[in-house]
Formats: structure tokens, C-alpha cells, sequence
């Protein structure tokens, strides 16, 4: 029987915070030199570091972190492609989605360096746009090492307009294969119609949507972290709210009408559980149907929140849980693609590897042509990858279907996300 063909969709990259110099348009580079030596005594390159863990787990798992992932040098696939695919391949996974590490990119300092140096200031609309252009010209140059294997995200603002759908073009011309949904105004939501030239230039290029927990948001609110009896519980408040406003994207998409103007959109709602996908669409569809919702909506909403979604929507399942793989029928085997999360603490170490997916679908009593869907046939429609290139590395690497699907005989994974309930999301 063939191997399993397994494809992330949900792992991080970004350079060395330095390494970004020469992507940098030259006028803004000065001013990055300036923020490169603040973010060298404040700052954090990614939240896979040790001292951007204290913030949300105890220091002594966070020094025990750096030694057996930071210090062994595994956590470097982060920007280096080479050892990226030996860890990857490692886990079975010979291809994977490739997504902006948030606290990795140009003018940005990590959450816990703007709370422990009481900072609020952030970076300007000029040096953000600038850092998206550099973080998407070098992820190009990234995925041009081994294109087959990686499908990158650009990172883009929606304003202005004309910027952005021609970011969107040159993603596409460089190779990219999706766009990440960026955190929006309050007061520009995202379904205002200065938006539809965005949604439009990504029909005709193809290019998927994808958002993300803690990057792709309804709103710009920031959490005010003062007066918490403890400095771990900023973790779940904040995870709550930015996981809320991410998956708010689905209500804006539909009751917003985008869907319905743009109907050859697509969009992956990745890192932020998929067992909240059900109860979220019954919901919806009854409100649609079954409240006392004006009925004149339907002139402009012409179809149930189900049905766009069907049509529309994919979930990057990262982290699974052993109850989304039990409930999977009711979320969408066909919509469900599962992702390790590497080089992130929680998927390094609860997931992103053989035994999990054993402790995952094991279980379940996954047929092998659903596991199959779940695990890359979906993504490789979704994504574009190649199957016919792909396939040799899965045969190579790829595990055999008896040693995801067998029951585990024991519990290798007390904490984390194997145990989570089915529609919550946990740190």
C-alpha cells in the first residue's frame, strides 16, 4: 500500500532579523539599521524562542525549550531551508504551507518585549508596508530552493488598495502560492467595497486566502494587560480574543456579502481548532433561515452561510485534536488539512510528529482514504502543489497507513492538544 502522503498546512518561517537588510527598499534602510539594534536588546526573533515562552509557560519547561530544540540547532529551520526539510522529513511530512512567523518580521518587536518594556509604540505604516515587501521578497528566494515542497504565503496590507493588488501579482509572479488575511481597522472592516479590487485580483490570480490565529484579525483592539492577578493569564485572554476576531473573518465574509461578489474566492481558516466549524455554521444557517433576520437579505446574501462555506472555505487543522478526528464528518473530511505547527513550541513538542497523528486518528478509526484527504490530497488542490512530485519523497519518507491509524497502546502526550474538547482552542 502506498505511504501516506502527508503536507503541513501550517508551519513558520522568517530570517534572522538581520538577514533582512539587503531585501529592505534601500531609503528605509537606515531606519532599519536603527530598529535592528533596538531588537537586539529588546526585541525577540521569533516566538520559538525560549525568553518569548516565559511569558505564557513556566521558566523551567522554557530553559528546558532551548536545550533540547534552540541549542540543537532544530528550531533553525526557521530560515534554513536545509534543515527545515531533515526536521520535516524526519516527521513524515514531505511538503508544507509556509506561513510569516508574526514577531519574525521587519519593524516588528515581539508581544513579550513590548510588555516587559512597558512599549506601545508601534511600527509606522511606511515600515510596515516596507517589511512586508522585504519578508515577501525573501521568502521568494526561500521556496525557490525547493518549490515542490513549499507553498509560501506573502504578507500584505489591504491599504492602500492599488499597493496591494500589486503585491498580490508579484506574489504570484515570484512564486508564492497564497496571501495571509491581515489584521483590520474597526473602522475599515473588510468587507467594504474599497476592498473588491483585493478579492478580485486574488480570483484571478488564483491565489488563496489564508488566515491565521493571532495575525489574520476583524479588528485592531489591543488587549490592556494591566491589573492581571498573573502574568500567565495574558496567554488564554489573549489567545480568546485574537482566536474570536480571526474566526469573526468567516461572519464578515459572508454577512458582509464577499462571498456572494466573489464567488471563485477561497479562504483557509488555519491554527484556530476546526471542531468550532459546526456548531458555527448551524448557527449561522439558522439565523439565515429560522430567526426573525429580515428576509430581504437574501436579495444580497443569496445563499446560506453553509453553502458559501462548502463552497468557499478550507480549515488548516493545526493543531488536531483527537475529537476533531472523531468529529470529523460534521467539520468536512474534505475540508479538514492537518498541520504540525513547527517550528512553534506547541508543535514541536504536542504535535508535529508520527506518534501524534497516531494519538489523533488512531483512535478514530479513520478509514485510509480519509486519512489521506485530511492529511494532503486536500491541500494539493487547495495549495497547488505538484502530486507528481511529490509522491517519490512520500514514498521515500512517508509513513505506512497501519502505523497512523492503529491505536496507540499508551498516552504519549498527557498535555497539549491531543485531549483538547472539541471547538476549544488552548495554549
Amino acid at each position: 500500500m502506498e505511504r501516506m502522503m502527508i503536507i503541513s498546512s501550517d508551519g513558520h518561517v522568517a530570517p534572522k532579523m538581520r538577514s533582512y537588510r539587503e531585501y529592505i527598499d534601500p531609503d528605509m534602510r537606515a531606519e532599519f539599521d536603527d530598529f535592528c539594534d533596538d531588537h537586539d536588546k529588546n526585541g525577540s526573533g521569533h516566538t520559538a524562542e525560549g525568553r518569548a515562552l516565559k511569558m505564557f509557560i513556566d521558566e523551567d519547561v522554557a530553559d528546558e525549550w532551548d536545550r533540547t530544540q534552540g541549542d540543537t540547532g532544530r528550531i533553525d529551520g526557521m530560515w534554513d531551508s536545509d534543515r527545515r526539510l531533515e526536521v520535516l522529513e524526519g516527521e513524515g511530512v514531505c511538503a508544507e504551507v509556509l506561513i510569516p512567523e508574526s514577531a519574525g518580521l521587519p519593524f516588528r518587536l515581539h508581544q513579550a518585549a513590548v510588555l516587559r518594556e512597558k512599549r506601545i509604540q508601534g511600527p509606522s505604516a511606511a515600515q510596515i508596508q516596507a517589511g512586508d515587501r522585504a519578508y515577501n521578497r525573501w521568502l521568494a528566494d526561500f521556496v525557490s530552493t525547493t518549490p515542490e515542497r513549499y507553498a509560501g504565503m506573502a504578507h500584505i496590507q489591504f491599504e492602500p488598495v492599488a499597493a496591494a493588488v500589486e503585491e498580490i501579482k508579484r506574489a504570484k509572479e515570484n512564486g508564492l502560492k497564497g496571501v495571509m488575511i491581515p489584521t483590520f481597522d474597526a473602522e475599515r472592516p473588510l468587507f467594504i467595497a474599497e476592498f473588491d479590487p483585493i478579492w478580485s485580483a486574488l480570483e484571478d490570480t488564483g491565489l488563496p486566502l489564508c488566515s491565521h490565529a493571532a495575525m489574520s484579525l476583524t479588528s485592531n483592539f489591543g488587549f490592556n494587560y494591566a491589573g492581571l492577578p498573573h502574568p500567565g493569564c495574558a496567554g488564554p485572554i489573549s489567545r480568546a480574543t485574537s482566536v474570536a476576531f480571526c474566526q469573526w473573518i468567516l461572519d464578515h465574509m459572508v454577512w458582509g456579502g464577499v462571498f456572494e461578489r466573489h464567488p471563485r474566492l477561497r479562504v483557509v481558516f488555519t491554527e484556530q481548532s476546526s471542531g468550532w466549524i459546526p456548531g458555527k455554521l448551524t448557527t449561522m444557517d439558522y439565523s439565515y433561515t429560522g430567526s426573525y433576520l429580515r428576509q430581504d437579505i437574501k436579495s444580497v446574501i443569496k445563499h446560506s452561510p453553509s453553502e458559501y462555506f462548502r463552497r468557499q472555505c478550507w480549515i488548516g487543522s493545526s493543531l488536531l485534536a483527537a475529537s476533531e478526528v472523531e468529529a470529523r464528518h460534521l467539520i468536512g473530511v474534505d475540508k479538514m488539512m492537518v498541520g504540525t505547527d513547527y517550528p512553534h513550541f506547541e508543535g514541536s513538542w504536542n504535535g508535529g510528529n508520527i506518534d501524534y497523528l497516531q494519538a489523533t486518528f488512531g483512535p478514530a478509526d479513520v478509514p485510509v482514504e480519509e486519512a489521506r484527504l485530511m492529511l494532503g490530497e486536500t491541500i494539493v488542490e487547495v495549495y497547488d502543489f505538484d502530486v507528481a512530485k511529490l509522491r517519490p519523497i512520500a514514498e521515500r519518507i512517508g509513513p505506512l497507513p497501519e502505523r497512523i491509524l492503529t491505536p496507540p497502546v499508551e498516552d504519549k502526550f498527557p498535555r497539549g492538544d491531543v485531549h483538547k474538547p472539541l471547538g476549544g482552542f488552548s495554549l
